[in-house]
């Protein structure tokens, strides 16, 4: 990527770069630390990638744009909702010893996001990584906590 990214959120995870991806990664699991809802993403660069509601229903649709496994992870990120542009997610898993990896999700804005959009996203991904890391350090998903679509 050729621009800063936007927004980064980062968390360390007492677990190894390979525990990560493939806990984002496992389709039937990310309920567990993705509000209730699937995110379903490929293995392969233009794979579709998406995250939909437990109802059945997209909440995003997007595209695998780069994949190294288990590294890097760029998806484009849909939201659906109309006057709203695309935006690119990537995660990248970075080994820091000691059976720590690093976690980080860059956004990129290609577009004005309106606030309430930013806000909402910077408050679910907090939430979002905060479940990926309590899985994999306890066994255990974090309590449901609900996240409502910005208005």
């Amino acid at each position: 990527m050729d621009k800063p990214p936007d927004h980064i959120l980062l968390i360390y995870i007492a677990a190894s770069p390979e525990k990560i991806w493939a806990l984002l990664t496992d389709v039937p699991n990310s309920p567990s630390w993705f509000f209730g809802q699937r995110m379903e993403v490929g293995n392969t660069i233009d794979d579709p990638f998406a995250v939909v509601a437990p109802d059945g229903i997209p909440q995003v649709k997007g595209k695998i744009l780069a994949i190294d496994p288990p590294r890097r992870l760029m998806v484009s990120w849909d939201v659906l909702v109309e006057g709203i542009e695309p935006v690119e997610i990537e995660f990248l898993i970075d080994d820091v010893g000691n059976s720590i990896s690093k976690l980080t999700v860059h956004e990129y804005h290609h577009a004005t996001v309106p606030e309430a959009y930013i806000k909402a996203g910077r408050e679910g991904w907090s939430l979002i990584l905060s479940g990926i890391k309590t899985i994999l350090e306890t066994g255990k998903p974090l309590p449901p906590v609900k996240m409502e679509r910005p208005q």
